[in-house]
């Protein structure tokens, strides 16, 4: 099962399909994440017309809690560790590109999007159902999607707090797996938009906390930029370097961490920015791809330098070590040392925050993108309220349980669903590509003449 995972889903297959079809909607779209990059912040910020509607800020705070998670630490630790510092540049490279294919999806997600309960919801198996006119891809992709991100993703997350609190802070896993389903209880129990709420408050606190101590600990050591920056662009080209010998892992980590974290394409993302109450839908789109580079870009970047300015890290290949900036230590160690030649004896503490707050993020953040999946399969409103309330509670017995046990076997079901959901999105979003690229040249004609009316369509339900 897990070489089926690794080799054959999340082999060269699938990154080899998100970069091509990444390629020819960046040709057809002449770009547009990079052209319309300074129009981010604006779009990001722009009024909502409906109060009791979801605004585009709060969609992309709870956007950023789904893609932030313990990857942008560990992960990016792990790519440097077996693929050398030249992984990020390809990192760098990948989110770029992919950030189009966020465009299309999230784009694509607001035009196919319906209202439920006064609020908008929408995601793959809205646009399959709606663009495509499958309801039986519809249902399979919104039940795995359902599965995979709503009740194997909490065992990951919740695993990830449990262990970290006990380890850095002697806290039982009992007590921690309490507290931790207790409070994501609370958020969930309550009105969707409590969710949207939580998100707005805690994403920009975890982002700001986790970016300050990384400039600190950059600035600490900032004479040794410029020599990180060559070290990357070295590694990453150079056959003839230091880590020339595993310079195939520096671009297989690289891609495969970059598409990780930000998952666009993967399908995962539409199913929160749906909700967003926008004037244009491509707006939405172009805001998703600030999501990406927020993500990867700076978050994941600012894990990197610290790792690469301090010298805390060591490099394995062909099952040797080539490089030992830390005797007998991995990449779950990278970061914490980093913050230790500046914060002596206190890495682990900071580390263990912020794998807290990304990973309880996460959670609820994963239970909504699962809640809109659930709203599609049950049609019925009665059988939708019953579904619903136990989903909750098995959504928080997961959460207690797993805090306990350990659950490894949940990444590997998770990376199988995911990987199968995100082989459909993309040969969706390709079969959608010419309504999605209609639906930009009227944004970018719009744009042109400053025109800030709604988009309009008669063929689409919520922009009638």
């Amino acid at each position: 099962m897990k070489y089926l995972v690794d080799v054959v889903i999340w082999g060269y297959p699938l990154i080899i399909l998100i970069i091509l079809v990444s390629i020819y909607f960046g040709i057809r779209t002449r770009f547009i994440q990079l052209r319309y990059i300074k129009l981010m912040p604006k779009l990001l910020l722009e009024k909502n017309s409906d109060k009791d509607k979801i605004s585009s800020y709060q969609t992309i705070a709870l956007t950023l809690a789904n893609h932030v998670g313990i990857g942008n630490i560990l992960g990016v630790a792990g790519a440097i560790m077996y693929g050398g510092p030249g992984a990020i540049l390809w990192m760098w490279l990948t989110a770029i590109l992919c950030s189009g294919l966020s465009v299309v999806e999230n784009t694509l997600g607001q035009m196919y999007k319906t209202e439920h309960n006064g609020q908008y919801r929408g995601g793959p198996a809205y646009y399959i159902y709606k663009g495509i006119g499958s309801k039986t891809w519809a249902v399979i992709i919104a039940f795995v999607l359902f599965i995979c991100l709503g009740l194997l993703m909490p065992t990951i997350q919740a695993v990830a707090i449990s262990t970290s609190m006990n380890n850095t802070f002697n806290l039982s896993k009992l007590v921690v797996g309490f507290f931790v389903t207790f409070t994501i209880g609370f958020i969930i129990f309550g009105e969707s938009k409590r969710i949207i709420h939580v998100a707005e408050v805690i994403v920009p606190f975890m982002a700001i906390f986790y970016l300050l101590l990384a400039f600190i600990v950059i600035i600490s050591h900032v004479k040794f930029i410029d020599d990180v920056f060559l070290l990357i662009l070295d590694n990453a080209f150079n056959k003839n370097a230091f880590y020339g010998s595993i310079i195939g892992n520096a671009i297989n980590y690289g891609i495969r961490r970059g598409i990780f974290t930000h998952e666009a394409g993967l399908g995962s993302s539409p199913n929160i920015s749906a909700s967003s109450n926008v004037s244009h839908p491509v707006k939405q789109g172009i805001n998703s791809a600030f999501c990406v580079f927020i993500d990867t870009i700076v978050i994941c970047s600012a894990t990197a330098f610290m790792i690469l300015v301090t010298n805390c890290f060591n490099v394995m290949g062909e099952g040797k070590l080539l490089f030992e900036g830390l005797s007998g230590l991995d990449y779950t160690s990278f970061v914490g040392a980093a913050i230790d030649t500046v914060f002596k004896n206190w890495g682990s503490y900071f580390v263990s925050i912020s794998i807290f707050f990304f990973a309880y993020a996460s959670l609820f953040s994963g239970f909504y993108n699962a809640e809109t999946n659930l709203i599609f399969i049950f049609k019925s409103k009665k059988l939708y309220k019953l579904a619903n309330i136990l989903y909750k509670c098995a959504f928080l017995t997961i959460i207690m349980s797993s805090s306990i046990f350990n659950t490894e076997f949940a990444w590997v079901l998770t990376d199988f669903g995911v990987g199968i959901a995100a082989f459909v999105n993309i040969i969706v979003i390709l079969l959608l590509s010419n309504k999605f690229l209609d639906v930009v040249r009227d944004f970018e004609l719009k744009y042109k003449k400053k025109d800030d009316s709604k988009y309009f369509n008669k063929d689409l339900e919520c922009w009638r």
